[in-house]
């Protein structure tokens, strides 16, 4: 009966050590699986995240372009504006009045 004792004893001890490499494996995969999963999960938020920078970067350039062209055009209407001062003034001094210089109607140049 001891025999026999002894056989199931290793033969438990031998299932146990299989069940617990057979779960080691098993959590290993798991883990490998969540952080696959998590991985994706990472990578479509990412190129969510691209997608609408892209989107706002192209709506940020458009809106520069037509900044920038607005302002060529105040930029011609200034220098056109800024002539007709100086010919009256000059107009002026030569009729033999005294007024003073036009002011600007610039900006001063940052240093």
């Amino acid at each position: 009966m001891s025999d026999i004792l002894t056989w199931l004893g290793g033969a438990g001890g031998v299932g146990a050590v299989a069940k617990a490499v057979f779960d080691i494996v098993k959590a290993r995969s798991d883990a490998r699986k969540v952080n696959a999963d998590s991985a994706a999960v990472l990578v479509q938020t990412a190129a969510e995240s691209n997608k609408d920078l892209g989107e706002d970067l192209r709506e940020v350039r458009t809106e520069l372009r037509e900044v920038r062209a607005t302002q060529r055009r105040h930029d011609d209407v200034l220098r056109v504006h800024h002539r007709w001062d100086e010919q009256v003034v000059d107009q002026l001094r030569q009729l033999g009045g005294s007024i003073a210089d036009p002011p600007p109607l610039y900006l001063p140049e940052a240093p």
